[in-house]
């Protein structure tokens, strides 16, 4: 779960890029996917101690920026993971926190039994502690058969340690179960797959895994970047600048991995061990609804009521999930935010018919006309008007000067004309009307010293 610092750091970013420092997000609408009852924010001790002078919880729910819009939450309530009833019904009851002793009873029933397998099976073990995980892989490793292979990544420039999404030093031996830690490009594998591996071949720089469907992939090395962002004032958008790569094969050993690193994962068949107990809100929840049905999990140990724990924040935040009130507010307000900005668009393009609409409308679904940053819109568009109305009338303006200049010298023109009449140069006389009458198509005069001239000249 994001923790409540970073839900006001985004705000801030928000605000400040858009320009928009009065509204929350810079205006800019959110959209958080995520499940509270799953594993809580880490939060590191010296971190705690500074977090708890500023926010209630860490959770997101407890960011400040809450404090200035309504959070609208809602429950997504299809489950796809698992599709039998009675394990679903249990996992319900882990994740809320109302277990009984009837669902303790069902799910201990795995305890001691074995995962249905054939030897090519996989399965996974699942770890609350690090350590216990570090100790299943090395032990399993070390049983298989064969000297291990170490495969040694490369970092060009900076890439902290603690950010390397595998081992820089990858020990594997075949027969070594492992986890993809990032989606293939083309598609034969995604995070989370499990594999074992086949071979390799060094000089082609390959590892051959055998997927938990059956198929073999030859895998490559991958790299990936250490990036910080940055706000080009210049160019008014954001750009990446790469401070360092690290290049390793995309895989770590997984005969066990951590609950924390299961999120989002999914599984046929998992071994539990919450050896070293449930230390996290969450965590047995999470766990248990990796695997798709109930038969696909072997308990190391016997669940207690104990190793199942929400805290109370989180109960009380879910209470707010799919309110109607709440929902039939908040779309409402976007009706009216959408009615406003088609408002202020044909404001924009001139439209002033469907402006008043669209501002009519709005004004009905949300009276905001009392609100400062509206009274500040409309003062910045009846200041367009002023401005348009300025801009129009000094331009009638500089057309009336021009017309005048024209028909000055459109006289010039014809007072040419004349002249050259008087020395019976009717020829020019007619060219100098002519540009007269292309500089003032309106000017009368010039017209019927045309018409003259053109019936003279026909006698002729």
């Amino acid at each position: 779960m994001v923790r409540a610092d970073i839900i006001d750091a985004v705000d801030r970013i928000l605000r400040v890029y858009s320009r928009n420092l009065r509204e929350p997000f810079g205006g800019k609408q959110i959209l958080l996917v995520g499940d509270v009852f799953q594993l809580e924010p880490v939060v590191k001790g010296d971190e705690r101690e500074i977090l708890n002078r500023f926010y209630p919880t860490p959770y997101f729910f407890s960011a400040r920026v809450f404090g200035q819009i309504d959070l609208v939450s809602i429950e997504l309530q299809k489950v796809y993971r698992q599709t039998d009833s009675k394990f679903i019904h249990v996992l319900d009851h882990i994740r809320n926190n109302t277990v009984g002793s009837t669902e303790l009873q069902l799910l201990n029933t795995r305890y001691g039994t074995q995962i249905e397998q054939s030897e090519a099976d996989m399965y996974i073990t699942l770890a609350t502690r690090r350590d216990n995980v570090d100790y299943i892989n090395d032990k399993k490793l070390a049983e298989l058969p064969g000297d291990p292979v170490t495969f040694y990544g490369e970092i060009m420039g900076d890439f902290p340690e603690s950010s390397l999404p595998t081992s820089q030093e990858l020990v594997l031996k075949p027969g070594a179960q492992i986890i993809f830690i990032k989606n293939d490009f083309d598609r034969r594998w995604v995070n989370g797959t499990i594999g074992v591996i086949s071979g390799f071949d060094p000089i082609e720089e390959t590892l051959y895994v055998i997927t938990d469907d059956g198929k073999e992939c030859d895998v490559k090395r991958e790299s990936w970047r250490n990036i910080r962002y940055k706000y080009n004032e210049e160019k008014k958008q954001i750009e990446e600048e790469e401070l360092g790569t690290f290049t390793q094969y995309p895989v770590r050993l997984a005969w066990a991995i951590t609950v924390h690193k299961s999120q989002g994962l999914t599984f046929s068949r998992v071994v539990i061990d919450f050896t070293g107990g449930v230390f996290a809100g969450g965590q047995a929840y999470v766990a248990l609804s990796r695997c798709t049905s109930l038969e696909g999990i072997q308990l190391k140990k016997p669940i207690s009521r104990a190793d199942v724990f929400v805290r109370p924040e989180i109960v009380s935040f879910s209470e707010r999930f799919n309110n109607r009130t709440a929902i039939d507010r908040a779309l409402k307000q976007a009706q009216a935010d959408l009615q406003y900005v088609a408002a202020a668009k044909a404001f924009d393009k001139g439209d002033f018919g469907t402006f008043l609409d669209e501002f009519f409308k709005a004004i009905h679904s949300r009276y905001d006309i009392e609100k400062p940053n509206v009274q500040r819109l409309i003062r910045r568009k009846l200041n367009i008007i002023n401005r348009l109305k300025e801009e129009n009338r000094a331009l009638k303006q500089a057309a009336l000067e021009k017309e005048k200049a024209l028909v000055k010298y459109a006289r010039e023109y014809i007072l040419m004309g004349d002249e050259c009449l008087k020395h019976d140069m009717k020829e020019a006389a007619m060219k100098n009307y002519e540009k007269a009458v292309t500089l003032c198509p309106k000017f009368k005069e010039a017209w019927k010293k045309i018409k003259k001239l053109e019936k003279e000249m026909l006698k002729r």
